[in-house]
């Protein structure tokens, strides 16, 4: 009902009024606060001050309000006496502070009325207008869903999500990381609903309208990311992993309604809980996703890691005649070649990485269909037979169904094992960045045998300066990589009972972890290895003036000898092999120089024997590489679904 203005200003003389009167109040219930702490025990006086105080606030407001409601008045006294006798001044004075944000929303309506009703003759057809046009306009942008919890109608109308992802949305704003950063994850949760849906069919429990809807909404997620954007769930959620797979069920739903005519968030043909998650529980087909991601994300760090390690193995080629000294406790020790350390870099990757081939396979051994903990309630007998050899046929992948499904519903294993896996590599790789960070130290009063590619100036201050900075970001990179499986350690040993809750942070981790190697090993290859080149005159003039080579000699003159041969360089300034010839006349020139030739002290041979030496001077591989979709000559289907520069990767570092 629309006021007058006069009635208007009536009203907010009134709230003004009100609003000092409560003032007032605030005052008194200080003093009585305070009057309390004395006079607590004594009841008739507590009365004569409810009463003295109720006294005064009729006469101030009658003073200063004399259009003020009394019933207004008697309502304030009401509440001040029910808080004096229960001595509860910290409660908040509901009632009137509820009438004036009343009177205050009541004048701010009026006021926007009145400046519709300066431009428009008609105030209040304007004004439900603008109601309808906002009705509309809200209509328009939401759509309502319910749940166990009641209804929600913050959904966007045209989301492919529904209402267990939006309270998802709100409930776990925490690393701000959706699940749509991980495609992979994504593609995994169609191959496990399509395989799903396909052994539900096999058995009877879906029509083919059903089947082919939810089958052809998997499809769209594998074969596009358009609608991989519908993911919005962080990656880190409590549940067990319950919002991500609610999120698949919901999107994959909606789109095989979408094909079959039916608007988004109407599930009366295909259901995101009766259909999609037929058969299945959180508990079983977020874990069998989870490591199907893992596997199907590693391919692209193993296809880093295999070209690092024939960059590696290129430079030691290359540097394969260069002498340097070896080192021990950053001490002198024995003469080796630089290309013997290159190679000793590709040795030490190679065997972690044909180690991580070897255990892939332990992330394909599935619980699908044991549901909530693995007793299969729910589940038809034949379901998981039936899901598990879809999926196989879907990815071509080696899935097998667990021995036991109560024991797999709350083990994350296989995860761990991974992680560690990783975590060997990036110790490794660290290890190597800090001796390539070791040897460029320099350039004048470092060890300066190799020069790292010059990518950025080292300092803000010091001219000049070049800093090993690509070593220095893989560093960073492997030391996340531990700490993640530390997390991941944690997460795997908080299981209890029939279920681990803490899947999401430990799939997290290992899906960031191959994100970060991956980058990094291509980053330290590319920006740094391939442009590496050697400092053979520092090399050779480290070997010439160190001691250690004194003990290629100890055959001939054994260790007693050879110390005071090294006793003497040192006092002396003078290379070994004077010492030895001229100053202690321990051997001839002769003897001396066959036992300090290159072969003798570092294994390679040189000369006519070059071949030999090839053969003999470095490590050989001890295992061919496959990846898991060449074991077995299989080849992975979902190698058709990865995107044009992960397959060129593939290929390119081939099975080296």
């Amino acid at each position: 009902m629309t006021s007058s203005p006069s009635q208007r200003a009536i009203k907010k003389t009134m709230m003004r009024r009100l609003m000092t009167v409560t003032s007032a109040r605030r005052a008194a219930l200080f003093v009585r606060r305070r009057a309390s702490s004395s006079l607590s025990n004594a009841s008739s006086t507590n009365s004569s001050s409810v009463l003295q105080s109720s006294r005064s606030l009729r006469a101030f407001a009658n003073a200063s309000s004399p259009i003020f409601s009394h019933a207004a008045i008697a309502e304030v006294e009401k509440e001040e006496n029910i808080r004096w006798i229960n001595n509860d001044w910290n409660a908040p004075a509901a009632s009137t502070s509820s009438k004036i944000l009343s009177f205050k929303r009541q004048e701010e309506e009026e006021e926007e009325e009145d400046k519709i009703g300066k431009s428009e003759p008609s105030s209040k057809a304007a004004t439900s207008k603008i109601a309808t046009e906002r009705h509309e306009t809200s209509e328009r942008k939401t759509r309502s869903e319910s749940d166990l919890l009641g209804e929600l109608d913050t959904i966007p109308k045209d989301a492919l999500y529904g209402i267990a992802t939006q309270r998802a949305l709100e409930n776990y704003p925490i690393t701000g990381v959706k699940l749509s950063h991980f495609p992979e994850f994504i593609r995994a949760l169609a191959f496990v609903k399509k395989a799903a849906a396909t052994a539900n069919f096999k058995i009877g429990l879906i029509s083919l309208e059903i089947f082919k809807a939810i089958s052809t909404a998997c499809d769209n997620l594998l074969e596009s990311k358009e609608h991989h954007r519908d993911f919005i769930v962080d990656v880190i959620q409590g549940g067990a992993g319950t919002s991500t797979n609610m999120a698949a069920n919901e999107i994959i739903a909606n789109l095989a309604n979408l094909t079959l005519n039916k608007p988004i968030g109407s599930y009366g043909i295909v259901h995101p809980n009766d259909h999609v998650n037929l058969c299945q529980s959180t508990n079983d087909a977020y874990p069998t996703a989870a490591k199907l991601a893992v596997g199907l994300h590693h391919e692209k760090m193993v296809g880093e890691l295999k070209l690092l390690i024939q960059s590696f193995r290129k430079k030691g080629d290359e540097f394969k005649h260069i002498v340097k000294m070896g080192r021990t406790q950053l001490q002198d020790a024995v003469p080796m070649t630089l290309g013997q350390e290159f190679n000793s870099f590709a040795n030490s990757l190679e065997s972690d990485l044909a180690y991580l081939m070897k255990n892939v396979n332990a992330l394909y051994e599935s619980n699908l269909g044991g549901t909530a903990i693995g007793t299969s309630i729910t589940a038809h007998k034949e379901f998981s037979k039936e899901s598990i050899e879809a999926l196989k046929e879907l990815t071509n992948l080696p899935f097998t169904s667990a021995k036991d499904f109560v024991e797999a519903s709350s083990s994350t294993s296989s995860f761990l094992l991974f992680s560690s896996i990783l975590r060997r590599i990036a110790l490794k790789t660290s290890k190597i960045c800090n001796d390539l960070r070791l040897l460029s130290s320099g350039p004048r009063c470092g060890f300066n045998e190799i020069d790292l590619p010059a990518v950025a100036p080292g300092s803000s201050i010091m001219p000049g300066k070049i800093n090993p900075v690509i070593p220095e970001v893989m560093n960073q990179v492997c030391f996340q990589v531990v700490g993640a499986d530390a997390a991941i350690s944690m997460a795997s040993e908080h299981a209890q009972l029939q279920l681990n809750a803490f899947e999401p942070l430990i799939v997290y981790n290992l899906l960031n972890s191959l994100d970060s190697m991956s980058n990094g090993l291509k980053v330290l290859r590319e920006k740094c290895i391939d442009g590496i080149t050697a400092n053979e005159d520092v090399c050779a003039s480290h070997v010439n003036n160190s001691i250690g080579i004194v003990t290629a000699l100890l055959p001939k003159i054994g260790y007693r000898k050879a110390t005071l041969i090294a006793k003497a360089a040192l006092e002396t300034n003078k290379p070994v092999s004077h010492v030895t010839t001229e100053v202690l006349n321990f051997l001839s020139q002769e003897e001396t120089d066959a036992l300090l030739k290159i072969e003798n002290m570092t294994g390679v041979v040189t000369g006519d024997k070059k071949a030999k030496a090839e053969r003999n001077s470095y490590p050989k591989r001890g295992v061919d590489i496959e990846s898991p979709q060449s074991a077995g000559g299989n080849k992975c289907n979902f190698w058709s679904y990865m995107y044009p520069p992960e397959r060129q990767l593939f290929q390119s570092a081939g099975d080296m």
